[in-house]
């Protein structure tokens, strides 16, 4: 899929609008697998009843409409290729997630000063957040890595996937995403 989205781009870069047409429904499709492996993470993660998942900016629907709405008002004339696009929309849906936790602290704060009794916890947007700092650092730091991560849990790909758009061995991905675990992991604590 990966020369053929390419192909897609550069026919939509060239102004044909079909190819505009299939490269909004590929997005929609990929970002609609992306929301539901993160629905499935996280109910994992924090259980079936956890903030972040009940939180409607979070369900399945809500998430691919927001994506695909930021992702079709970006300025998507510096994508090259299909790494490029996935990259782009790996970074919205970050985006569009931490928007979410900040928003959501904040009521948390807000609330928090007019009942300051009652414990309203948040870990979810607020671990989201922790995550979102230690990932720009790391990011700073390890450029090919950090896109290895952002592929892998933002974009759902597979290690193989990953390998193709980053033009390396699939072994080096392995290797890049258990440092990254490591890397990232220890920074949590």
């Amino acid at each position: 899929m990966g020369s053929a989205l390419t192909t897609i781009i550069h026919q939509w870069q060239a102004g044909d609008k079909q190819a505009e047409n299939k490269l909004y429904q590929f997005a929609y499709l990929q970002l609609r697998t992306i929301a539901q492996q993160e629905r499935v993470r996280s109910a994992q993660k924090y259980g079936h009843k956890n903030k972040v998942l009940m939180d409607s900016v979070n369900s399945t629907t809500a998430l691919i409409h927001d994506a695909y709405l930021k992702l079709s008002h970006s300025e998507m004339l510096n994508i090259a290729n299909h790494r490029d696009f996935y990259l782009m929309a790996a970074r919205i849906m970050r985006q569009i997630l931490i928007d979410n936790a900040r928003t959501q602290l904040a009521q948390k704060r807000q609330i928090d000063q007019e009942s300051p009794l009652e414990e309203k916890p948040l870990r979810g947007f607020e671990e989201i957040l922790v995550v979102d700092e230690v990932l720009d650092s790391f990011s700073e730091r390890y450029p090919r890595q950090s896109n290895a991560v952002k592929l892998k849990y933002l974009m759902g790909l597979k290690n193989e996937e990953i390998s193709q758009l980053l033009e390396c061995s699939s072994s080096l991905i392995e290797k890049d995403l258990k440092f990254s675990r490591s890397w990232l992991q220890a920074r949590m604590v």
